[in-house]
């Protein structure tokens, strides 16, 4: 049985850390307010320029899964809280499967 995919829109929005107890504390946090229905949390290591130099580290991903109404509420949340001097916040949109997208929905605040 195929699941319909009706105009249920869901937003993800991507962080990483590198310290897992500060994932943790994220995660713990944005869910405790209901500002994310789900947040997966991965590891692995994270190569980029830094001020000028290479830089590799072990970093901690989340992807936050959140309704649009929220997106803004969540960012800001991050902007705030987050201890990288530019921490990195990514948003993707997407649609989602009927019943995830009212689990989804159910999961949050209602603003």
């Amino acid at each position: 049985m195929g699941y319909a995919f009706h105009m249920y829109h869901m937003i993800i929005i991507l962080t990483s850390i590198n310290q897992v107890e500060q994932a943790q504390w994220i995660t713990q946090q944005l869910l405790g307010k209901r500002l994310a229905a789900c947040i997966q949390q991965t590891s692995g290591t994270s190569n980029y320029r830094w001020q000028g130099k290479l830089e590799c580290s072990q970093e901690y991903y989340l992807h936050i899964k959140t309704t649009p109404e929220l997106k803004e509420q969540v960012i800001a949340w991050l902007e705030q809280h987050h201890p990288y001097e530019t921490p990195e916040i990514i948003v993707q949109e997407g649609v989602c499967s009927e019943p995830y997208g009212e689990w989804l929905s159910g999961s949050v605040l209602k603003i």
